[in-house]
């Protein structure tokens, strides 16, 4: 999984590195807009994902490349992607501060989620959103590509991925 996510960042950052936002504030204002879309597209969406296609055009996402969706043409990047069987929902942006995005991303699934929110077994894990329709974990990955620090905010569905 490590290597998806892995290779999943290294191309949205290449794809992404030209149509960067100028615009790359450690505010939280900034952040908060893409911890917000990653809250609406994949949590939100879960855990069949069906709606994930919809909601990214409402949000203002286009459709580009391998299925990938694209933010008004900035550094923000979502996907559905099939993984052994199970749909995953990836939001990656780029961030000059990662720490603070994790902690706000923790911080809005405990505030909405509440305690369908749990601690998760496994330590790569930032926690597993509980449904009616089994656990999902959540996990974030950083990493450095493009010249720039990268996000990859990740919750791991349990079911096949929409048609």
């Amino acid at each position: 999984m490590q290597r998806m996510l892995a290779l999943a960042l290294t191309g949205m950052a290449l794809w992404a590195s030209a149509a960067a936002a100028a615009d790359s504030s450690k505010s939280p204002a900034w952040i908060g807009k893409r911890v917000n879309l990653f809250m609406n597209l994949c949590p939100a969406t879960a855990p069949s994902f069906g709606r994930f296609n919809a909601v990214a055009r409402q949000s203002g996402f286009k459709a580009g490349s391998d299925g990938l969706q694209v933010y008004k043409a900035t550094e923000i990047v979502a996907s559905i992607k099939s993984w052994n069987g199970r749909c995953d929902c990836l939001v990656s942006f780029g961030t000059n501060d990662p720490k603070l995005a994790a902690n706000m991303i923790l911080k809005r699934l405990l505030t909405k989620y509440g305690s369908s929110f749990q601690a998760d077994d496994d330590p790569k894990s930032l926690g597993e959103l509980r449904t009616s329709n089994g656990n999902l974990s959540v996990q974030i990955v950083t990493t450095r590509r493009a010249g720039g620090q990268w996000i990859g905010a990740v919750v791991h569905g349990n079911q096949k991925c929409p048609a």
